[in-house]
């Protein structure tokens, strides 16, 4: 097997079965037959963010608790619920380019990781093609001239159509209940370039595809490019970079865009004897980089893949943060592609004001709080309103800020994220009552037991929130210190001291809150947040190892009936917790044979109904459930919090051969490591700060190991490298 490229044989006939390119900016899904080859395209800031649901009149927290405590159960989904259902606001799919490529047969397609190109053939005719990894553009070369080309936009209803019914409930939503004018569709040729092009009107702004044609030398090249503004004046300049692109030519913009690539994969690497998993690692960073990039938006549920079957994208393609985007920003750090991940951090950080006015006007606290489910500018949008105005899920946020500073060490961000942690830190004071010297919630539940039923008011607080904020008070000592506030730091100790320890039943199970214990199969493992992705609960101390592995019994016992992809990959890290490999390394394989399209994306339910024991057998794509098990993977090979390295802690007995290179570790360290026949054969560290760090491996048989003291504690300079090999 090539575990770094993907190959499908047949024609690909679905889009979420399609070989997958983008820039962070924008992105395409290559498929159907060749008569109709679709590019479909999306662009990372297409939205439609009017009518938004938290302009409604009382629409704050004091009224949530005012309507839970008098038990409107109707009321609160009328006024928090239904407004979610409407098809505005929303991520909206950009349209496609259609190519006829003058051919009938099957269509072969290959995607290159290492590169990000795509070749597709059809009988002894290919077709090579790329989105440039700097510029916004793609190009697509076919070895024959003739290719007839079209764009399309998005299938839209037009106020001369009759009115569209708006569903309900559920996550399907036609493009029809949207009401746009038509668009302007126009065809040119200046110079032997043929353009075509569509602008599209929304509410308040205009988008549009245009691309362009040249043949020569028996070949067709064709660029295209996407623009998003608040006019439509972007067609001359759009066909001035196709048209610079089409005269430079196919082979020197990939050059360019090649050696982007060849940079982002000299990060890291892996190399195991599971060839499977190998792959999807090499697929996952390529998706990150595809959909995620320093300078643009970070990617909400489906990145730039917007679903192309005339619908609005699920769940309305938004940034639900409470484990969607989460999820998505965990693998990126141990793969050390920081200016990846970074795009989710300086978005984070440019919402402040919008975060400030949030918190004020929903729950009229002072600090920052960001809504749990949210568009593209930090408005909420409504929902299940257990969780859509759940005050933790900012507090997650928070820890994927904090992290950021544990791997990096970067004292550029230290700052702003410093004072982004301490504004939200005001902010959870406000919100907080105690009772008998103990803080408590108004309200608490826990993701999403009970789903929208008015049974997941649970007692405050669950394990969810009060792990969040536990870790919250954790990172604010931490931080504080790192930024000489010695009295800050002393006040958050004292406020950690008045949060209770969390919940644990009598068969010592982590429970869902004081009052009740899991009962039921269920997708989001809230409860286990301080195990992973926490990592506050370590499997360290018996007490730990008790809980730990009594809760991960009760999964088991419960089975994986009501799971879906993520929950599959997330109960894989609670196996590397307590050192299975062997088990982990099935639920991955299970994750990627139930969940999983055969180009990689996560489709949420087992679609293919390969597996009896689950129920949901629908196929809504999100990509964190890509990155988790990515994450997942690499805390196989590696786990490091609290200044604590650990080598190799959860692989299978029977891996013979397991390998890693420059990994990020805590401190701002990159390790590399060597595992042959369960024996660690080779290690490297290096300091990119000065750091201190205990190495919990036995690595006696390795020379060079007298540079470790007998409580293994290492301290390096930056730059310092320390090596360990065996003879």
């Amino acid at each position: 097997m090539d575990t770094k490229s993907l190959t499908f044989q047949k024609t690909v006939t679905a889009w979420d079965e399609a070989i997958p390119l983008g820039n962070g900016d924008i992105g395409c899904l290559i498929w159907n037959a060749p008569q109709k080859l679709r590019f479909s395209l999306d662009k990372c800031d297409i939205w439609d963010c009017s009518d938004s649901p938290e302009l409604q009149e009382n629409f704050t927290y004091q009224n949530v608790q005012d309507l839970v405590h008098r038990r409107k159960k109707r009321k609160l989904r009328e006024k928090y619920e239904k407004c979610y259902h409407k098809p505005l606001p929303t991520k909206l799919p950009t349209g496609k380019l259609i190519l006829d490529l003058g051919l009938t047969g099957n269509v072969v397609s290959h995607l290159d990781f290492l590169t990000a190109e795509a070749t597709l053939t059809v009988g002894e005719t290919k077709l090579r093609a790329f989105i440039h990894a700097k510029s916004p553009l793609g190009l697509i070369e076919v070895q024959k001239t003739g290719v007839q080309f079209r764009v399309e936009n998005p299938a839209f209803a037009t106020p001369q159509d009759r009115p569209h019914k708006v569903l309900s409930g559920g996550i399907d939503q036609s493009l029809k209940s949207i009401t746009y004018p038509l668009p302007i569709c126009k065809s040119e040729s200046e110079d032997g370039v043929e353009f075509i092009y569509f602008i599209q009107q929304t509410t308040d702004s205009f988008y549009g595809i245009t691309a362009a044609k040249k043949e020569a030398d028996g070949k067709t090249l064709l660029a295209y490019t996407v623009s998003f503004e608040e006019t439509a004046d972007f067609i001359e300049r759009d066909k001035a970079l196709l048209k610079s692109a089409l005269q430079g030519g196919y082979e020197k913009a990939f050059a360019d865009h090649k050696a982007w690539w060849a940079n982002y994969w000299a990060k890291s690497s892996i190399s195991i004897d599971d060839e499977l998993l190998e792959q999807q690692w090499y697929l996952n960073n390529y998706l990150l980089a595809s959909c995620s990039r320093k300078g643009h938006f970070p990617m909400p549920l489906q990145g730039v893949w917007t679903a192309d079957n005339g619908q609005v994208p699920p769940w309305k393609g938004d940034y639900h943060n409470d484990l969607n985007t989460q999820m998505s920003y965990t693998s990126y750090l141990k793969a050390n592609h920081l200016h990846e991940g970074e795009c989710f951090i300086d978005y984070l950080l440019s919402l402040t004001d919008r975060a400030r006015d949030f918190a004020r006007t929903f729950y009229g606290a002072k600090g920052l709080c960001l809504p749990a489910v949210m568009d593209i500018r930090g408005y909420a949008l409504g929902g299940w309103v257990q969780y859509t105005t759940a005050p933790t899920n900012h507090l997650w946020l928070c820890r994927i800020m904090a992290r950021y500073y544990y791997f990096t060490k970067d004292e550029a961000y230290l700052p702003k994220i410093y004072a982004f942690l301490e504004e939200t830190g005001e902010f959870l004071l406000s919100i907080l009552e105690e009772e008998n010297g103990v803080y408590k919630l108004p309200l608490s539940a826990s993701p999403e037991m009970h789903d929208n039923r008015f049974s997941a008011w649970m007692k405050p607080n669950t394990n969810y929130d009060l792990a969040l904020m536990r870790a919250f008070c954790a990172d604010m000592i931490t931080l504080s210190r790192e930024m000489g506030k010695e009295d800050t730091a002393k006040h958050w100790e004292a406020v950690l001291e008045k949060f209770e320890p969390l919940a644990v039943n009598r068969k010592n199970q982590l429970m869902l809150s004081p009052k009740e214990s899991l009962k039921t199969s269920h997708r989001h493992h809230s409860h286990c947040m301080s195990i992973y992705p926490l990592k506050t609960l370590e499997y360290s101390t018996e007490k730990n190892k008790t809980v730990i592995d009594a809760t991960v019994k009760q999964l088991e016992h419960y089975g994986r009936a009501m799971w879906t992809g993520y929950s599959i990959g997330w109960m894989a890290e609670l196996y590397i917790a307590q050192g299975r490999g062997e088990k982990a390394a099935k639920e991955l394989h299970n994750f990627y044979k139930y969940t999983c399209s055969q180009n990689g994306f996560h489709l949420n339910g087992d679609y293919k109904k390969l597996c009896c024991k689950m129920v949901l057998k629908y196929r809504p794509f999100t990509l964190e459930g890509n990155f988790l098990a990515t994450d997942a993977l690499q805390d196989m090979f590696l786990y490091s919090e609290n200044e604590k390295l650990y080598l190799f802690p959860a692989v299978p007995k029977d891996w013979r051969r397991a390998e890693f290179k420059t990994f990020r570790a805590w401190g701002g360290l990159l390790v590399s490591a060597k595992l042959r026949n369960g024996e660690i054969m080779e290690v490297e560290i290096t300091a990119t700060k000065d750091a201190a760090f205990t190495l919990c491996n036995d690595l006696s048989h390795l020379e060079n190991n007298k540079q470790l003291d007998a409580t293994k504690k290492i301290t390096l300079q930056g730059g310092e490298t320390l090596r360990f090999a065996k003879a």
